[in-house]
């Protein structure tokens, strides 16, 4: 995840200029269209939902109005619906993205077996020191914890003040 953190503007909006002069380039009739998804999900990674859907909109408007610019004998209508088409399927592609990147960050989780003391209960690190259990999940993912303790402690250790 943090590599998503690196990205910048300027990543994506390099990969949309030469995206858009390649097409300009390839003339009228060569299409990179498939080539959208790169910008559409490096803006999502790095600037969220808004962003992805931003460039989703506006890549296909750019593209649309290198097709006026070039005065091709093609119906408006089908020039819409074909700009249309594209900002449905990059929007989608870019909720799909956001919701893919927004799972991976919320599930987060430890993975493999944690040697931890029977007694104290802290857990050994991968620099051979021993921290606690708390800390330890902590650092490793985006869980907080709320201490309280349960009946049975609570009637053990504050006999007098729990009923």
């Amino acid at each position: 995840m943090e590599q998503l953190d690196r990205i910048k503007i300027w990543h994506w909006v390099a990969v949309a200029a030469a995206i858009l002069l390649l097409e300009y380039a390839s003339g009228p009739f060569v299409q990179f269209t498939i080539l959208f998804v790169v910008p559409v999900a490096l803006a999502t990674a790095s600037h969220g939902r808004a962003g992805g859907i931003a460039v989703a909109t506006l890549l296909p408007l750019f593209r649309f109005w290198l097709y006026a610019w070039w005065g091709l004998p093609i119906a408006l209508s089908v020039k819409v619906v074909d700009t249309v088409t594209d900002m449905v399927v990059l929007v989608g592609f870019s909720l799909l993205i956001y919701e893919i990147i927004r799972q991976q960050r919320e599930i987060r989780v430890l993975r493999g077996m944690l040697p931890i003391c029977g007694f104290c209960k802290r857990i050994r690190n991968e620099k051979g020191g021993w921290q606690q259990l708390e800390s330890f999940i902590t650092e490793r993912s985006d869980a907080q914890f709320s201490h309280t303790f349960c009946q049975e402690c609570g009637s053990k250790h504050y006999a007098g003040l729990i009923d």
